[in-house]
Protein backbone atom coordinates (compact mmCIF):
# COMPACT_ATOMS: atom_id res chain seq x y z
CA UNK A 1 0.00 0.00 0.00
CA UNK A 2 1.92 3.45 -1.38
CA UNK A 3 1.56 6.52 0.94
CA UNK A 4 -1.54 7.91 -0.70
CA UNK A 5 -3.82 5.08 0.14
CA UNK A 6 -3.00 5.80 3.75
CA UNK A 7 -3.68 9.03 3.53
CA UNK A 8 -6.50 8.06 2.35
CA UNK A 9 -7.96 6.07 4.50
CA UNK A 10 -6.82 7.98 7.57
CA UNK A 11 -8.54 11.27 6.30
CA UNK A 12 -12.09 8.86 5.90
CA UNK A 13 -11.62 7.18 9.53
CA UNK A 14 -11.45 11.14 10.65
CA UNK A 15 -14.56 12.33 8.91
CA UNK A 16 -16.27 8.76 9.98
CA UNK A 17 -15.17 9.83 13.90
CA UNK A 18 -16.38 13.35 13.80
CA UNK A 19 -19.30 13.09 11.80
CA UNK A 20 -20.76 10.01 12.59
CA UNK A 21 -21.87 10.86 15.88
CA UNK A 22 -24.26 13.43 14.36
CA UNK A 23 -25.83 10.97 12.38
CA UNK A 24 -27.08 9.43 15.26
CA UNK A 25 -27.61 11.49 18.10
CA UNK A 26 -27.31 15.15 16.50
CA UNK A 27 -28.69 17.63 19.21
CA UNK A 28 -26.34 15.66 22.13
CA UNK A 29 -23.16 16.06 19.63
CA UNK A 30 -23.52 19.40 19.34
CA UNK A 31 -23.85 20.02 23.35
CA UNK A 32 -20.82 17.64 23.52
CA UNK A 33 -18.72 19.25 20.62
CA UNK A 34 -19.65 22.82 22.56
CA UNK A 35 -18.51 21.62 26.03
CA UNK A 36 -15.49 19.72 24.96
CA UNK A 37 -14.12 22.14 22.22
CA UNK A 38 -15.89 25.94 22.52
CA UNK A 39 -15.20 26.12 25.98
CA UNK A 40 -12.13 27.84 25.72
CA UNK A 41 -9.28 29.35 24.23
CA UNK A 42 -6.95 26.73 25.05
CA UNK A 43 -9.14 23.95 23.62
CA UNK A 44 -10.08 25.70 20.24
CA UNK A 45 -6.26 26.71 19.44
CA UNK A 46 -5.65 22.92 20.53
CA UNK A 47 -7.99 22.03 17.62
CA UNK A 48 -6.01 24.15 15.79
CA UNK A 49 -3.26 22.51 16.37
CA UNK A 50 -4.40 19.54 15.33
CA UNK A 51 -5.53 21.15 12.35
CA UNK A 52 -2.50 22.38 11.56
CA UNK A 53 -1.12 18.87 11.60
CA UNK A 54 -3.37 17.69 9.13
CA UNK A 55 -2.45 20.82 6.63
CA UNK A 56 0.80 19.94 7.07
CA UNK A 57 0.89 16.26 6.07
CA UNK A 58 -1.76 17.16 3.08
CA UNK A 59 0.65 20.17 1.96
CA UNK A 60 3.71 17.53 1.78
CA UNK A 61 1.70 14.74 -0.17
CA UNK A 62 2.07 16.01 -3.68
CA UNK A 63 6.33 15.71 -2.57
CA UNK A 64 5.58 11.78 -3.42
CA UNK A 65 4.42 12.67 -6.65
CA UNK A 66 1.37 10.98 -6.60
CA UNK A 67 -0.87 12.52 -9.60
CA UNK A 68 -3.96 14.20 -9.75
CA UNK A 69 -5.72 12.67 -6.20
CA UNK A 70 -2.22 14.16 -4.55
CA UNK A 71 -3.11 17.65 -6.23
CA UNK A 72 -6.55 17.60 -4.60
CA UNK A 73 -5.21 16.73 -1.38
CA UNK A 74 -2.71 19.83 -1.69
CA UNK A 75 -5.31 22.27 -2.50
CA UNK A 76 -7.52 20.93 0.28
CA UNK A 77 -4.41 21.12 2.32
CA UNK A 78 -4.01 25.10 1.87
CA UNK A 79 -8.05 25.02 2.99
CA UNK A 80 -7.25 23.42 6.20
CA UNK A 81 -3.94 25.79 6.60
CA UNK A 82 -5.86 28.50 6.16
CA UNK A 83 -8.79 27.10 8.80
CA UNK A 84 -6.02 26.33 11.56
CA UNK A 85 -4.17 29.91 10.62
CA UNK A 86 -7.70 31.37 11.86
CA UNK A 87 -8.45 28.87 14.65
CA UNK A 88 -5.03 29.87 16.09
CA UNK A 89 -4.53 33.59 15.64
CA UNK A 90 -8.38 34.47 16.24
CA UNK A 91 -10.21 31.91 18.85
CA UNK A 92 -12.55 34.02 19.99
CA UNK A 93 -14.05 34.60 16.52
CA UNK A 94 -13.80 31.27 15.37
CA UNK A 95 -15.56 30.16 18.90
CA UNK A 96 -18.43 33.01 17.90
CA UNK A 97 -18.56 32.13 14.97
CA UNK A 98 -18.90 28.44 15.77
CA UNK A 99 -21.20 29.20 18.40
CA UNK A 100 -23.27 31.10 15.97
CA UNK A 101 -23.63 28.33 13.51
CA UNK A 102 -24.46 25.52 16.52
CA UNK A 103 -27.28 28.07 17.57
CA UNK A 104 -29.02 28.47 14.50
CA UNK A 105 -29.23 24.35 13.82
CA UNK A 106 -30.06 23.51 17.29
CA UNK A 107 -33.34 25.07 17.57
CA UNK A 108 -34.42 25.75 14.29
CA UNK A 109 -33.27 23.32 12.09
CA UNK A 110 -34.54 19.49 12.98
CA UNK A 111 -32.98 16.23 13.90
CA UNK A 112 -33.43 15.35 10.05
CA UNK A 113 -31.26 18.50 8.64
CA UNK A 114 -28.76 18.21 11.47
CA UNK A 115 -28.33 14.04 10.47
CA UNK A 116 -28.30 14.65 6.70
CA UNK A 117 -25.72 17.39 7.41
CA UNK A 118 -23.65 14.43 9.41
CA UNK A 119 -23.83 12.36 6.03
CA UNK A 120 -22.47 15.41 3.77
Amino acid sequence: MDSLSIICIVIGILAIVIRGPLIFAPRATLRFYDRLILSSNARVRAVGVVNAILAIALLLLPSLNEGALASLFYAFGWIVAAIALWILVLPDGFRIFSRAIFNFFEPSGGDAVLRVIGLL
